[in-house]
């Protein structure tokens, strides 16, 4: 088997330096749902109170900040990439689904720190709110034909864990896998009800397969947004895993 090397970076614990305390503040706490919802904000270093620009931040996988949305829910699923136009940073949002949410702002400073912040964000005036209900443990996922599974293996707290990883597509043809803000995947994790954002990356490609190297810092249910292009198309598939 062709491996992929996984390492797991913990980016809401990044060196308490300057921009360490980089803040969000949306212009916005409330929006109307819809398929497209304008969503802007200022960055703001805490402990000078000056705006964080684009003239700030260096690129990070091909983008010079990521925004990451979920619902409290887990099911509802955004990861964009906004755009300093000189007073605010915006980005279009897909918020069709009434809601408690968690937006993230995650980027690195031209002085080499990195940061991921947080904000709350109310959807309302759109489709019934997703129920908060167990994730379980279900590791396999399809977005179309293509199809994300991870080995059975057990998950322990503070543990290094090693899951095989496959992409295959259930028409039996083969996916074509290319690389997606530069790396072969983005897996993207938060626990069920947590504040804490993880955000895994492969150090090196392979065709279909490979291994995820993680360590959860707590037990309980995760949830995990996969994202890579299979042929031309950006798939998404969540997974959840329990770690006990």
């Amino acid at each position: 088997m062709n491996q992929i090397l996984f390492t797991i970076v913990f980016v809401s614990a990044f060196s308490l330096q300057a921009f360490a305390s980089v803040k969000i503040q949306p212009t916005q706490s409330v929006v109307a749902a819809a398929d497209t919802v304008a969503y802007s904000f200022q960055l703001i270093d805490g402990k000078t109170s000056q705006p964080v620009t684009d003239k700030n931040l260096v690129e990070t996988h091909t983008k010079i900040l990521h925004l990451v949305v979920y619902d409290k829910s887990l099911n509802e699923f955004n990861h964009v990439h906004p755009e300093f136009d000189g007073t605010l940073w915006k980005v279009d949002l897909n918020l069709p689904v009434n809601g408690s949410y968690m937006v993230w702002a995650q980027g690195e400073t031209t002085a080499g720190e990195e940061f991921s912040v947080y904000r709350s964000l109310a959807v309302v005036n759109g489709l019934t709110e997703n129920i908060v209900q167990p994730l379980g443990d279900v590791r396999t996922g399809t977005d179309g034909i293509t199809q994300v599974e991870l080995d059975s293996t057990t998950v322990k707290a503070g543990k290094m864990v090693m899951l095989d990883f496959t992409v295959t597509h259930t028409d039996g043809t083969a996916p074509q896998l290319s690389p997606y803000l530069g790396a072969f995947a983005h897996v993207v994790a938060t626990a069920l009800n947590g504040t804490e954002l993880i955000h895994v990356h492969p150090m090196e490609a392979g065709p279909t397969s490979g291994m995820l190297h993680a360590t959860f810092p707590v037990s309980g249910e995760y949830r995990l947004w996969v994202q890579f292009i299979d042929g031309v198309d950006l798939k998404t598939i969540p997974l959840s895993v329990v770690v006990k």
